[in-house]
C-alpha cells in the first residue's frame, strides 16, 4: 500500500469515529467561517469606499482584537462553568447580529463599538471550541479531527471568498435601476456575512440529548505542575498575534494599492490560498505520526519565513502572489498540530485557561500591531511590516520548540457519557 492509499485508509478510519457533537460543531464552523471569508474579502474595500482612511481601517481591527482579548478571560471561566456548547452558541449570534450593525450604519462610533462586540463573539467561540472537540473525541482520532477543524475553517473560507468577490460585480451588472452603488454591494453581501455567522449557532443549538459534564473547579497538584506550561504557550500565542496584526489584516489592501487588483482578483488568490492550506492541513497528521507534531510544526513555520520576506519586496504580482500561497500552507498548516499538542499536553481543568490566555494575548498583540501597522504602512509603505513579522514568526517557533521538546505526545480524557460521544454508529463507543 503506497502512502497516499495509506493516509486516505487512517482518514476514512478516523471520520467512522468522528462523534455527533463533533460532527455538529464542524457544520457550525464551515457556516461561521463562510462568514469570515467573506469579510476578509470585502469589509477592508467597503469601509475605504465609505470615505474612511487606512488608519481608520487599522482602528476597526485593532478593536476587534480588543474584544477578542477583553472576552478571552470571561469566556473561559463561561466555557468551564456555563458549558463549551452554550458559549459556541452565544460566540455565533453575538458576532452575526454585531456584523449586522457594522456593515448597516457608515457611524465611525457604531463601526467600532460593533468590531468590539464582533470580537467578543468570536472570542467565546473561539476559546470553548478546542476544548469542545478535545473534550469529544479519542486519541485515534483527535489529530484529525483537529486537522479537519482547520480544514473546515479553511473551505469555509474559500466558499467566503469567492462568495465576497464575485457578488458585488453580479449586483453591479444588474439592470439599471436595480443595480447597487459600489458601496451598497459590498453592504449588501456583507449582510449576507451577517446572516451566515448567526446561522452558525444553529447545529450545536439543535443538537438533542446532549449533556456536557462539570469542570473542576479544584485545582491537584498535576495541575499546578501543568501549569506552568502556560507561559510558553502565552508567549508563542503573543509573538504570533503580533506578526500577523502587522499584514495579515492589510492583504487585501496590499493587492489592492499596490498591484491595482480588483475584488474578483483578491477573493482569487484568498481562495486558491485557503485550498492549498486545507489540503496541507490533511497531510499533517500523516507527516506528524512520522516526525511527531511539534517537529513538524516548527518545521513548517520557519520554512514559511522566506516568503513573508519576498511579499515585502516583491514588485512582480505573479511572484507576490506565489509567494502568498506558499506563505500560507507553511504558516497556517501548523496550527492544528500546535491545537492538538496543547489541548493533549494540559490537563482538561487548564485546557479553557489555556484558550482564553493564549486569545487574551494573540489579540492583544494583533490589536496593538495592527494599530501601528495601518500608520506604518500609510507614512512608509507595506514591506517593513513584513520583514518584522518574519523575525516575530522565527522567534516564536524556535522558542515554543525549545520549550517543550522533552515532552511526550499523546494524552488520554476521562470518560464520556454516551450523549457526549454520539449514539452507536455515529462515534466512538469506548475511550
Amino acid at each position: 500500500m503506497g502512502p497516499l492509499s495509506s493516509t486516505l485508509d487512517d482518514y476514512r478510519e478516523a471520520l467512522s469515529l468522528f462523534s455527533r457533537p463533533a460532527r455538529r460543531f464542524l457544520l457550525g464552523t464551515f457556516l461561521a467561517w463562510g462568514a469570515h471569508g467573506i469579510s476578509s474579502v470585502l469589509f477592508n474595500l467597503y469601509l475605504v469606499e465609505g470615505r474612511f482612511p487606512v488608519s481608520f481601517v487599522g482602528q476597526t481591527i485593532s478593536m476587534n482584537g480588543l474584544g477578542l482579548a477583553l472576552m478571552a478571560l470571561p469566556a473561559g471561566v463561561l466555557a468551564d462553568r456555563w458549558g463549551r456548547r452554550r458559549c459556541l452558541i452565544l460566540g455565533a449570534l453575538l458576532e452575526g447580529a454585531a456584523t449586522l450593525v457594522r456593515v448597516t450604519v457608515l457611524s465611525p462610533a457604531a463601526i467600532l463599538g460593533a468590531s468590539l462586540a464582533i470580537g467578543a463573539g468570536q472570542s467565546l467561540y473561539a476559546i470553548a471550541a478546542a476544548p469542545f472537540i478535545a473534550e469529544h473525541s479519542t486519541p485515534r482520532e483527535r489529530t484529525y479531527l483537529f486537522s479537519a477543524f482547520f480544514a473546515v475553517e479553511l473551505l469555509a473560507g474559500v466558499a467566503g471568498s469567492i462568495f465576497g468577490g464575485w457578488v458585488p460585480p453580479v449586483l453591479r451588472a444588474l439592470p439599471s435601476g436595480f443595480a447597487p452603488s459600489l458601496l451598497g454591494s459590498y453592504r449588501a453581501t456583507l449582510v449576507a456575512a451577517a446572516l451566515f455567522a448567526a446561522a452558525g449557532a444553529l447545529p450545536m443549538a439543535m443538537l438533542r440529548g446532549f449533556r456536557e459534564g462539570a469542570v473542576a473547579r479544584e485545582a491537584t497538584d498535576a495541575d499546578r505542575a501543568a501549569s506552568r506550561k502556560l507561559w510558553p504557550i502565552a508567549l508563542n500565542a503573543l509573538l504570533i498575534g503580533m506578526g500577523a496584526g502587522l499584514v495579515i489584516p492589510f492583504m487585501n489592501l496590499y493587492f489592492a494599492r499596490r498591484f491595482q487588483c480588483s475584488s474578483g482578483q483578491i477573493g482569487l488568490f484568498f481562495s486558491v490560498a485557503q485550498v492549498a492550506t486545507a489540503v496541507a492541513t490533511l497531510l499533517g497528521p500523516a507527516l506528524a505520526r512520522r516526525f511527531g507534531r511539534l517537529r513538524t510544526a516548527t518545521a513548517s513555520e520557519l520554512l514559511s519565513l522566506p516568503f513573508l520576506i519576498t511579499l515585502g519586496a516583491e514588485k512582480r504580482l505573479d511572484i507576490a502572489v506565489g509567494a502568498f500561497w506558499l506563505r500560507a500552507v507553511l504558516m497556517q498548516a501548523s496550527t492544528p498540530l500546535v491545537n492538538a499538542f496543547i489541548m493533549e499536553s494540559l490537563p482538561v481543568r487548564l485546557r479553557a485557561r489555556s484558550a482564553s490566555l493564549s486569545n487574551t494575548v494573540w489579540n492583544a498583540g494583533w490589536a496593538a500591531s495592527a494599530t501601528l501597522s495601518g500608520w506604518v504602512i500609510q507614512r512608509f509603505g507595506y514591506d517593513v511590516p513584513f520583514y518584522v513579522t518574519a523575525a516575530l514568526y522565527a522567534v516564536a517557533a524556535v522558542t515554543f520548540y525549545l520549550s517543550f521538546r522533552g515532552s511526550p505526545e499523546g494524552g488520554s480524557l476521562p470518560p464520556l457519557s454516551e450523549e457526549a460521544r454520539g449514539v452507536r454508529g455515529e462515534g466512538p463507543g469506548t475511550e
